[in-house]
């Protein structure tokens, strides 16, 4: 006998992990719909083909970015500008590994929505080639990247002794 039926089961937002507020408060971080993987993906793909103006057309008017070293960026223009400098001096190119779609609550209880994703970059150093490992984790709204905050980890090589 073969039983089929028309419910759906009832679908809660599935909680990956939680972030801690200022006042020590947690509140869940939820898995959500990878739209917004997708439009990370469209914004390291221009970055890689040094598509300035796509860039620009995904920057929000608010735009903000953290760099790894202490970088404060205001502004789309401003990312520009600093991106130009960069490409031309480092040659970045980047390769996402792995990338977490979730949404967060604000203390004010506004949910946000951001990727978290890995990546490997190889950047151009006095002619050489040099692999990072960033995580970058992007706030995004509205099919655009409101802000990111960047952390890297250049890796050691393995003694020879």
């Amino acid at each position: 006998m073969i039983s089929t039926s028309c419910e759906t089961p009832e679908s809660s937002p599935q909680v990956i992990g939680y972030s801690v507020g200022n006042d020590g408060e947690r509140t869940d971080i939820l898995a959500v719909s990878d739209d917004i993987g997708s439009v990370w993906a469209t914004y390291i793909d221009a970055h890689n083909s040094r598509d300035i103006e796509a860039i620009k057309g995904l920057n929000a008017d608010e735009f903000q970015a953290f760099g790894s070293a202490g970088e404060v960026v205001e502004g789309s223009d401003a990312h520009i500008a600093f991106l130009s400098e960069w490409f031309e001096a480092n040659n970045p190119r980047w390769t996402i590994l792995w990338a977490i779609s979730n949404s967060g609550q604000t203390p004010e209880g506004e949910y946000l929505d951001f990727v978290t994703a890995g990546h490997e970059v190889t950047l151009s150093v006095d002619g050489n080639d040099v692999t990072v490992y960033q995580v970058i984790d992007a706030n995004i709204a509205d099919g655009k990247i409101v802000n990111f905050n960047v952390f890297q980890q250049e890796r050691g090589q393995a003694s020879a002794e």
